[in-house]
């Protein structure tokens, strides 16, 4: 496959050109991605994931509770399927497979399934709204940005990751709530969400033979 190769015919001059970028970053650059890197790990992230599942659990948010696993389930099997199927190189020459990165991947999951449940409830706070996606957005940046300053992905392997990350937080949200929709919840008689309306009961009437 022509994608294995370190240099693609077409992702090939971009990666490049950023990796000599990347690799003439200061060293507080390289200091903070080795930072990065062990906090976008699965020793770090596996535990955060079930921390927030617990929080939901145990306050009954069961649709957000199933949006948030499904999004890191689809996630994490997406890229346990992609990885070996392309088997990208890595641009340091390890043996490990590279396209799509899954610290970006797992990054932009948890950032982006954080900043859905982060979403106000009441109209006319889209300020409050914004704030959990800009910081989603800089989380992300920073993580994948730091796979390349160390030499251990491509640009294009964390642009990847990052975009399947997102897309499965996002796609879970859709999923579910597309359920919710679907699913008709119970309301006042009358308004199609719940039981039709009984009939008045007849009340007591005149006893037989005696005039009203």
């Amino acid at each position: 496959m022509w994608f294995r190769s370190t240099d693609p015919p077409i992702l090939g001059p971009l990666d490049r050109g950023w990796r000599a970028v990347a690799l003439g970053a200061p060293g507080w650059a390289e200091v903070a991605s080795r930072a990065l890197k062990a906090i976008g790990s699965g020793a770090v992230m596996v535990p955060v994931r079930l921390a927030v599942a617990a929080v939901l659990l145990a306050r009954r948010r069961y649709r957000m509770l199933g949006a948030w696993l499904l999004g890191w389930a689809l996630a994490d099997a997406l890229t346990s399927v992609l990885k070996p199927a392309i088997g990208r190189l890595r641009p340091d020459g390890s043996e490990a497979t590279a396209f799509p990165s899954g610290h970006a991947k797992s990054a932009a999951q948890v950032a982006v399934g954080l900043a859905l449940l982060a979403r106000p409830r009441r109209r006319g706070l889209a300020w409050a709204g914004a704030l959990p996606w800009a910081g989603a957005l800089a989380w992300v940046a920073a993580m994948a940005l730091s796979r390349t300053v160390l030499n251990e992905h491509w640009l294009s392997d964390v642009v990847a990751g990052a975009a399947l990350g997102a897309a499965c937080a996002l796609g879970a949200w859709a999923v579910v709530d597309a359920g919710r929709e679907a699913t008709p919840s119970p309301g006042p008689p009358g308004t199609g969400g719940g039981p039709p309306p009984r009939a008045p009961s007849p009340g007591p009437g005149p006893a037989p033979g005696r005039a009203p």
